[in-house]
């Protein structure tokens, strides 16, 4: 009984109980990517993966293989592949609790505050959603904690025996290969990161420090790029795109186009509206001034443009080529529009909590409760507010100790590293449009940080008393 009243045991016996209730009343529905992801898992099970690369480039490979697997799973036991993928990613989920736990005994979080942290993971409306549709961004919230376990201690060993270092670069590459074959905008967060961590490696001023950390990225750098381009190159081979994906290029030039349309003043107040949610600018510009700022709308000025190139029966990789420089005409022909509205896009990560994510279908009862105003906007409202603040909070906080952050084993070390991973993240997104499930992959990184604000915070009230 004593176990029972362990708060951190107690969090993720609720997390279970709620999952064993979803699995039991909701369902997944097939809609939107969902099809694309169902059907990929259908053709690697059935055809095998020659046949996935022979009709490519697809999407990125990792998810579609646990799909396959699924299925292969359920022809065995005579049940639907559908049970058998939301108890693997139920799994993951908790796994990533595992995880998010000990990054917070790292961070010397205390069990009261550990254990809220680990519930709101199990329970959080956009998190869970996740877990229950068929889409891929739940199998990258494990290995982004791994990731930022490994590279935390990778941060350590550049002061120790080289091959720990050249053992901890190709564990920390081999983990980048598989989150960029899961989620191909890892191709842009991985360079952008390591630049930043370069760079931090050098305001150290240690010369042993900073030569260890190059032989650890020429480590890393060669193994990941061999990997990722080996990928590309059976693309090449089978469907002549030197790729990872079909969506890259096509999502990069849609929103490009349309930042790059005339900014008018109310235009870009609608921009600004669009950033808490697609409701927000309605509820205040209407329907059909908001439309611009649609998802489908960058799509339209993207399908429409490749179906004029591809007209002139352009080889794919020339195709792509030619995507990518009419991108970079359009941001010369105004930067500072530009930038302005990619940052604009970049504020929409701090409204990632949702009840309105959509996919799965839930019970009478959890319907009327995500669907109710006060909380579905309150939820939202305030979980953007407490990690907007908790950043506020941690970077005064990285300035006041900004002489000690990179130099000892502490907790500000790991959430530096925490933050540049989620700049990198955020940055690199911010460039196509954003959708709320495209911020899931970093929310754990944001509990963390939002638990550690919580405790300084706390014990800050508690020593004022």
């Amino acid at each position: 009984m004593r176990k029972f009243k362990n708060p951190i045991i107690l969090a993720f016996l609720i997390s279970i109980l709620y999952w064993i209730y979803l699995v039991l009343t909701s369902r997944m529905s097939i809609i939107f990517d969902s099809i694309g992801y169902e059907n990929l898992g259908k053709m690697l099970a059935q055809q095998g993966w020659v046949e996935f690369f022979k009709t490519g480039p697809n999407r990125e490979p990792f998810y579609p293989a646990l799909i396959a697997f699924s299925m292969k799973l359920g022809k065995i036991f005579g049940l639907s592949y559908q049970l058998i993928q939301v108890l693997i990613q139920l799994l993951i989920l908790l796994f990533t609790q595992i995880l998010t736990l000990r990054i917070l005994r790292i961070l010397k979080i205390n069990d009261c505050l550990s254990a809220l942290t680990i519930l709101y993971l199990g329970i959080s409306p956009a998190i869970v959603n996740s877990a229950l549709s068929l889409f891929s961004e739940i199998v990258t919230y494990p290995l982004i904690l791994g990731v930022m376990l490994l590279i935390y201690r990778s941060w350590l060993s550049f002061t120790g025996p080289r091959f720990r270092i050249i053992l901890l670069a190709i564990a920390t590459s081999l983990l980048f290969v598989l989150m960029t074959l899961s989620k191909g905008i890892f191709e842009l967060v991985t360079p952008v990161f390591f630049f930043l961590f370069l760079i931090s490696a050098l305001f150290t001023r240690n010369r042993k420090f900073i030569v260890n950390t190059l032989v650890y990225l020429i480590f890393f750098l060669v193994i990941f790029y061999s990997l990722i381009n080996s990928y590309k190159s059976a693309n090449r081979i089978f469907n002549g795109s030197f790729t990872i994906t079909n969506r890259g290029v096509l999502a990069l030039y849609g929103p490009t186009a349309r930042r790059m349309e005339p900014l008018t003043r109310e235009r870009f107040l609608t921009a600004l509206a669009y950033v808490p949610g697609e409701g927000v600018c309605r509820s205040l510009f209407g329907e059909e001034k908001c439309h611009f700022w649609h998802f489908w709308k960058a799509e339209e000025f993207a399908l429409q443009k490749a179906n004029e190139l591809s007209k002139t029966n352009m080889p794919p990789d020339i195709l792509n080529n030619k995507l990518i420089s009419l991108s970079k005409q359009k941001v010369r022909q105004n930067p500072v529009q530009y930038g302005l509205l990619i940052a604009v896009e970049g504020l929409k990560m701090f409204f990632w909590e949702s009840t309105q994510v959509g996919c799965v279908g839930y019970s009478v009862g959890l319907t009327k409760l995500f669907t109710w105003m006060p909380f579905k906007n309150g939820l939202r409202l305030g979980m953007s507010l407490v990690t907007f603040l908790a950043f506020v909070y941690l970077g005064a906080l990285f300035w006041r100790e900004r002489k000690d952050v990179l130099k000892t084993e502490s907790s500000l070390l790991f959430l530096y590293l925490c933050v540049l991973f989620i700049f990198s993240f955020i940055s690199s997104y911010s460039i196509f449009s954003i959708l709320v499930r495209y911020l899931f992959p970093i929310v754990p990184l944001y509990l963390i940080i939002i638990a550690y604000v919580l405790q300084k915070v706390c014990f800050r009230v508690y020593d004022s008393f």
